[in-house]
């Protein structure tokens, strides 16, 4: 638009601030206020452009329905939601848990592998320091010998089946919740 109020020969769309810098030409001299036509002009071409906003409005909310729809209709939202579908922090929460167990389980195997090759060392030494007073002479040592090498493995033993439990406890759960994120859920 032009400062005459005409419509602009490039096709703008109408603004506030066109609107508020408008003027029109004065009517003739026998008539008071504006000339009619361009008056007229800027009157149809802002119903024309309000026209058009109120069909743009209406579409982008058609359209926001639409996908709001759709998402109800493929179950994807937040957990607080209906569909129940686990949100990206929730998601990236279960995945840091995750890695802290699985993080926590092979601290424990390592302390467990830890712990039996220390109670073999000992029992090594054990061994060895009674296979030297053997050679010293002592039957009683010898009885005491086999009990403390018995009482060792009973201990390694302990620690082994100790280490495969724990490690079985928390290997089911790591494993369940992989087929489960596979299969979609949490």
């Amino acid at each position: 638009m032009n400062e005459t109020g005409a419509p602009s020969p490039d096709g703008r769309r109408v603004t506030a601030e066109a609107l508020r810098s408008m003027t029109f030409p004065r009517a003739p001299l026998t008539r008071r206020g504006y000339s009619e036509e361009p008056v007229h002009q800027v009157l149809r071409r802002c119903a024309a452009e309000l026209t058009a906003l109120a069909e743009e409005n209406d579409r982008l909310r058609a359209d926001m329905q639409r996908h709001r729809d759709w998402i109800r209709a493929n179950n994807i939202g937040d957990s607080a939601g209906p569909t129940g579908v686990p949100t990206v922090d929730a998601v990236l929460q279960q995945a840091r848990a995750q890695q802290s167990a699985e993080q926590t389980v092979f601290a424990a195997r390592e302390q467990a592998r830890t712990m039996l090759r220390a109670a073999r060392a000992q029992a090594e030494a054990i061994l060895q320091q009674m296979s030297e007073r053997d050679g010293q002479g002592g039957e009683g040592d010898e009885e005491e010998a086999e009990r403390l090498i018995s009482y060792l493995r009973q201990i390694a033993q302990s620690l082994s089946v100790t280490a495969d439990q724990y490690a079985t406890k928390h290997a089911a759960p790591a494993a369940q919740a992989q087929v489960v994120s596979r299969q979609g859920g949490i």
